[in-house]
């Protein structure tokens, strides 16, 4: 990694500023329910999440997509990055350039199982249903836990003209469709994913697709069965653990894990499979037909993980 100072250490990377760069590492930590580190890894994941994340960037970048990943050599498990001034504790964003938006952008092409949309607005969408164009949500990033926004306040706390907000909003469904047709090949379904941006220069600020992407921020199925994080959260959903979480977060707030054990580890059959599924998921953005192959036969181990 070479001279590299830790500016940040989140629940699975952590951020080194690097000459004029940022540098990403990842590790092989995941977090669910914003647990945090939960009590065991998943080996090989660090470096499947930067493979993953150098392979989609390229493939986007190859579509137009403006975004701040730097050819740089490092790591298996580390990228590089372009940083962008990151201002917190500010309810509107100057209009200043090369500066982060403090947004989570969600986009959404179909209501997946377990999908939020079934329990915000019951009745009006159906499980497994399609829409014709992305969804596109909001919430804020830079609070302490994510509060859904309307597009006017987002385009409020961002401090977006109409120009900026409407190219936002282009090549968030842009991604979202270039994404689907990636992974189409392989049978598999994009539902949801979610990504963050940056404002560059200029009288209308050019979009940029800024941080990772990958199984921890999309949501992919094949045959039903998930093929991202979201089979953890499926795995620890319904459990003691996840119910006691639910209740003691509402009584202690941001407090909430003074009060509350860590959760068993993952058994490890299962444990193996998620592996192996992080494993595999760059070699489908490449469209590799031996991935492919190898992606039958996860399925499934992981329906029988899963049973």
């Amino acid at each position: 990694m070479g001279s590299a100072k830790l500016v940040h250490q989140g629940s699975t990377k952590d951020v080194f500023q690097f000459g004029e760069n940022y540098l990403f590492q990842f590790s092989d930590r995941y977090s669910v329910f914003d647990w945090g580190e939960m009590p065991d890894h998943l080996e090989g994941k660090g470096a499947a999440l930067a493979d993953f994340t150098k392979k989609i960037y390229a493939v986007l970048g190859n579509r137009g997509i403006a975004h701040h990943l730097q050819t740089v050599p490092c790591a298996q498990n580390e990228i590089v990055v372009k940083p962008f001034r990151v201002i917190r504790d500010q309810k509107i964003m100057p209009r200043e350039e090369n500066i982060f938006v403090p947004l989570e952008v969600i986009f959404r092409l179909g209501v997946a199982k377990g999908s939020s949309l079934l329990k915000r607005f019951p009745g009006k969408y159906a499980e497994k249903q399609m829409f014709d164009k992305p969804m596109i949500e909001f919430t804020t990033k830079l609070e302490r836990f994510d509060r859904p926004l309307t597009h006017n306040e987002a385009k409020e706390i961002a401090n977006l003209n109409d120009v900026e907000w409407e190219n936002l909003l282009a090549m968030t469904e842009n991604i979202a469709l270039i994404i689907r047709d990636t992974f189409a090949p392989a049978g598999i379904t994009l539902w949801d994913g979610k990504i963050e941006c940056a404002l560059g220069t200029g009288l209308n600020r050019e979009i940029i697709l800024v941080d990772s992407i990958g199984p921890d921020e999309l949501r992919l199925t094949k045959d039903g069965v998930q093929l991202s994080k979201e089979i953890i959260r499926q795995y620890y959903k319904g459990t003691d653990w996840q119910l006691m979480l639910d209740e003691t977060k509402k009584k202690h707030g941001e407090q909430f894990k003074e009060f509350i054990s860590p959760p068993e580890k993952l058994n490890r059959e299962f444990k193996l499979a998620v592996e192996e599924m992080y494993h595999l998921l760059p070699e489908l953005v490449s469209n590799s037909m031996t991935a492919q192959y190898r992606l039958q036969k996860l399925i499934t181990k992981l329906k029988a993980s899963e049973a």
